[in-house]
C-alpha cells in the first residue's frame, strides 16, 4: 500500500487512508506526504477502474481539477516578478480581445476570485461543447472529447463582470481568463508549457511531467484513474461512458482550462506544494506571503465553505489535525483532491480521490491524515 521513509508512522496513515477511503463514497485514493523535499510517505488504497478491478498505484494519475489554481497563480506572480505582468494593469493591455470588462479587470482580482465574472460554463456558447449532464437531456450537444478546446471555444462564454473588485466570488472564468493573459505573455501555448518546466525546475526533487503535468500527450491514458459521480440514488457513474473517446477527454485538463490546467500525482502535487509554501524555492518570500494573504472581500464573503474565507490567491488556509495548512481543494469530472502545507512544520500532504459527490470525497481523508500526521509529531516521529 505505501512506501516511507524513516521516521515517519507509516502503518497509522495506511490505516488512516484504508478507513477513510472504506468510509468514503470513492472507489479510491491516492496520497502523499513531503517535507524538504523528500518523501515520507505514500500511499494508495482502492480502484482506479472497478470495472476492471485496476487497483491505484503510486503512479496513477488523476485530474488535479481547481487544486491546479495554485500552480497557475504561481506561474503568474512569477511573472509579477519578472516584471512581464503587472497586478493592476487592466486584462487589456495584454489581450485586445473585445470582451466584457477587459478594460476595467486586473490580474489581481483574477486571481483573487474578486473580478465579478459569472461562471462561463452555465452560458449557452459553452454548455454545448462540455460533456453531457446526464440529468439533463440534450445538453452538450456538441461536445467532441477528442477536439482540444480553444480560448476561441470558450470566450463567447465571458459575461459582462459584476461589481469588479467589489466583492469575492469563486470564478472558474475568471482563471481561464487568466491564463490566457499568460498565453499572451509568454507567447502562446508552447510558451506557457515552458514557463511550466522552468518553475518546476525551481522545485527540483524530480517534479517532472510523470508526476504533475498540463500536457494530455505526456500522460499515458492507461495511468490514468477513471473518474466517478456520486448521485443521489447511491449509484457510481463515469462522467464519459456515454461519449466515445480516443485518449483523455479533452475538458479534464490541459489549456486553455486555467481553472483545472494539470493532472498528475499525490506525490507530484506535495513536491509542488513543498517547494512553493515550506522551502519557497518557486517564488520570493514576499510573494508567497502575498499570495497566502487572506484579501479583504474572501474574510467577510458569505460562503458555506469558512475555509474560502480565508483565499488569497490561487490558495486558501483549511484545518487539519487542528492546524492550519495553506493549500486548495479541486472538484470536476469525476475526481477530487485536496493539497495544503503545514507551513509550521514544512509538511505538505496531498489525496487525490477518483470521485466526486455533493461535496469533496477527497477532503474527509485528507482530514484523516492530516489528524494521523499530527498525532506522529505528538508521538515524536
Amino acid at each position: 500500500m505505501s512506501q516511507m521513509a524513516a521516521g515517519t508512522r507509516a502503518t497509522d496513515l495506511d490505516a488512516a487512508l484504508a478507513r477513510s477511503v472504506e468510509a468514503s463514497v470513492a472507489p479510491g485514493a491516492q496520497a502523499a506526504l513531503v517535507r524538504d523535499g523528500e518523501l515520507l510517505w505514500t500511499g494508495a488504497y482502492g480502484m482506479a477502474d472497478p470495472e476492471s478491478a485496476t487497483p491505484i498505484s503510486g503512479e496513477t494519475v488523476f485530474c488535479l481539477a481547481s487544486l491546479g489554481k495554485t500552480m497557475v497563480a504561481a506561474l503568474a506572480l512569477r511573472l509579477v516578478e519578472e516584471h512581464r505582468l503587472d497586478l493592476d494593469a487592466p486584462v487589456a493591455a495584454v489581450v485586445d480581445d473585445d470582451l466584457p470588462g477587459f478594460d476595467v479587470v486586473t490580474p489581481r482580482m483574477l486571481l483573487t476570485h474578486t473580478s465579478g465574472y459569472p461562471d462561463l460554463y452555465d452560458t449557452p456558447e459553452v454548455a454545448a461543447l462540455m460533456p453531457p449532464d446526464q440529468d439533463e437531456p440534450g445538453s452538450g450537444s456538441a461536445y467532441d472529447p477528442d477536439r482540444p478546446f480553444t480560448w476561441s471555444m470558450l470566450a463567447p462564454g465571458i459575461r459582462a463582470p459584476v461589481e469588479p473588485g467589489a466583492r469575492w466570488e469563486y470564478s472558474n472564468a475568471g482563471y481561464i481568463v487568466l491564463t490566457e493573459m499568460l498565453s499572451r505573455v509568454l507567447g502562446g501555448s508552447e510558451g506557457v508549457r515552458a514557463a511550466w518546466r522552468s518553475l518546476a525546475d525551481r522545485v527540483g526533487g524530480g517534479l517532472t511531467d510523470d508526476v504533475l503535468t498540463m500536457e494530455r500527450s505526456c500522460v499515458p491514458l492507461e495511468r490514468l484513474a477513471r473518474g466517478h459521480e456520486y448521485r443521489d440514488d447511491g449509484t457510481l457513474v463515469d462522467p464519459y461512458a456515454a461519449v466515445e473517446h480516443s485518449g483523455v477527454p479533452t475538458d479534464l485538463f490541459g489549456l486553455p482550462f486555467g481553472d483545472g490546467l494539470f493532472a498528475g500525482t499525490a506525490h507530484g502535487v506535495a513536491l509542488f506544494l513543498d517547494g512553493l509554501f515550506a522551502r519557497m524555492t518557486v517564488l520570493e518570500s514576499a510573494t508567497v506571503e502575498l499570495m497566502s494573504t487572506t484579501t479583504t472581500q474572501a474574510a467577510t464573503a458569505d460562503v458555506p465553505s469558512p475555509d474560502l474565507t480565508t483565499y488569497g490567491m490561487g490558495t486558501h488556509r483549511m484545518t487539519g489535525g487542528d492546524l492550519a495548512w495553506q493549500g486548495h481543494r479541486g472538484r470536476y469530472g469525476g475526481f477530487s483532491s485536496v493539497g495544503a502545507t503545514d507551513r509550521t512544520h514544512g509538511r505538505s500532504l496531498v489525496v487525490l480521490a477518483n470521485c466526486t459527490g455533493e461535496e469533496s470525497p477527497a477532503l474527509p481523508i485528507w482530514r484523516a491524515l492530516a489528524a494521523a500526521c499530527v498525532r506522529g509529531a505528538d508521538a515524536g516521529d
